[in-house]
């Protein structure tokens, strides 16, 4: 009786200590929901296309990242097979797509809370890590966009183009609490202009503003900044390491100034409300 009494106290001693792990580390819980969720999207189903890219490299890095967090004692006690279902609409693309996304919020979730238990660079080496998967995942995401994409000549900028009506639509709707004196309309008005020097390129997907991917529900207005910065970043970076003639008058040169300016703003709101 004696033996179980002292386990039933060491059980919910230990239940105590989880939850209070828990409702401590928020964003880092919400981090490792996210890594797992994009691991699941990255294990390839037999359908996918035939690629060189490998996907056991981004997930070995997610789950190094996972690994990270949880030598920090910050655990929700879930195993990897927890995650969101697979959305089975999505192709292979679209889910390496959305694997992207995950990254990047899991990524914006542990850089903008500092913690004690990361100050021996634990923190640090997840967001590398993470970092590292995300990379990896934008390769795939090329890769496809080569064999899958109807316009196959500039898959790089048609990926910009997505991700840009995504930045767009994560700026939109600020809320009446944040009460930075910041117009995050200036913002939109250059992603706006990009997409224009875009498409006077003739580099077009047909698609119009609308069509982004859903919003998350469960990012705060600072995350979705964050967010948005992210994909303003892989815009960027998609449209400056791709050379084409039809920017040779200064349309590719004009769109990264605008993106640039863009992600200004938004760099000039988040430091605001810190």
């Amino acid at each position: 009786m004696k033996k179980l009494l002292t386990f039933v106290v060491f059980a919910v001693g230990l239940v105590a200590a989880r939850s209070a792990s828990a409702g401590s580390h928020p964003a880092y819980l919400h981090a490792l929901a996210d890594l797992r969720d994009a691991r699941a999207h990255l294990e390839k189903p037999t359908a996918a296309p035939k690629a060189t890219w490998d996907e056991k490299v981004a997930i070995t890095e997610i789950d190094a990242a996972i690994k990270e967090i949880k030598e920090a004692s910050i655990d929700d006690g879930k195993n990897i097979d927890v995650h969101e279902p697979v959305d089975a609409t999505l192709d292979w693309g679209g889910r390496l797509h959305h694997a992207q996304e995950l990254l990047g919020a899991a990524y914006s979730d542990i850089h903008q809370h500092e913690d004690d238990k990361f100050s021996k660079g634990l923190r640090n080496r997840a967001l590398q890590h993470i970092q590292a998967a995300s990379d990896h995942v934008r390769k795939g995401v090329i890769e496809i966009a080569k064999e899958v994409e109807p316009k196959g000549d500039h898959p790089a900028y048609l990926h910009a183009l997505a991700d840009l009506r995504d930045a767009r639509a994560y700026l939109e709707g600020r809320p009446a609490t944040w009460k930075v004196k910041w117009d995050e309309k200036k913002a939109i008005a250059n992603i706006d202009v990009a997409i224009k020097d875009l498409k006077e390129a003739s580099i077009d997907d047909g698609k119009n503003l609308d069509a982004h991917v859903a919003i998350d529900a469960k990012l705060e207005w600072g995350g979705r900044l964050r967010h948005a910065k992210q994909l303003l970043d892989k815009a960027y970076s998609d449209i400056q390491q791709h050379e084409d003639d039809k920017f040779s008058k200064g349309l590719r040169n004009r769109a990264l100034k605008h993106l640039q300016v863009a992600s200004e703003f938004i760099n000039s709101a988040i430091d605001a409300k810190q």
